[in-house]
């Protein structure tokens, strides 16, 4: 039994390490709703829905779950239209729609963009599987921003294809 508590921090830290190992700029950031703000519509005409394209899809090469060989990374160009709200007052919300992949890739929290540029290159990483494991990676997503006051804009659905993209 003692034996397994002196292994369980090492295997801790192992397992830390090898998810940091992978630390690419995504171009995002944790967005923070008020908190007790109400979720609403915004008014028409003061909030566009964000435009989105796939740019590329890297699948994982294998090697250590949390390293950038066993990560898959999903690059998005995101334009943010404008309306009554600048790219740096908003966040973006991603809610997957439809799904034939097991991968997790977008995250459940709104997200805002770290740059003040109304169009940015933003990265999505998952543990992927190794090659000889890996499943299509295919899903519609529906993003629309998102206020610190909870006020949200239209959507928009963009799909993601590996299938597509493939050489």
């Amino acid at each position: 039994m003692k034996v397994q508590f002196t292994l369980l921090p090492a295997l801790l830290l192992q397992a830390a390490t090898a998810s940091a190992a992978c630390s690419l700029d995504t171009g995002l950031e944790p967005f923070r709703i008020n908190e007790g703000a109400v979720s609403s519509d915004a008014l028409p005409d003061t909030m566009e829905a964000p435009k989105l394209k796939v740019e590329s899809i890297t699948r994982g090469i294998g090697g250590v779950p949390g390293s950038c060989d066993g990560t898959g990374i999903l690059v998005v160009d995101l334009k943010w239209p404008g309306g009554d709200y600048k790219v740096d007052e908003v966040g973006f919300e991603f809610h997957v729609v439809a799904m034939e992949s097991p991968y997790a890739v977008f995250p459940a929290e709104p997200v805002a963009v770290t740059s003040d540029k109304k169009r940015n290159e933003v990265l999505f990483m998952w543990p992927d599987d190794p090659p000889a494991l890996q499943k299509p990676l295919v899903m519609e997503v529906e993003v629309r921003g998102v206020t610190h006051d909870n006020l949200r804009g239209p959507p928009a659905r963009f799909v993601v294809d590996s299938r597509q993209l493939d050489d």
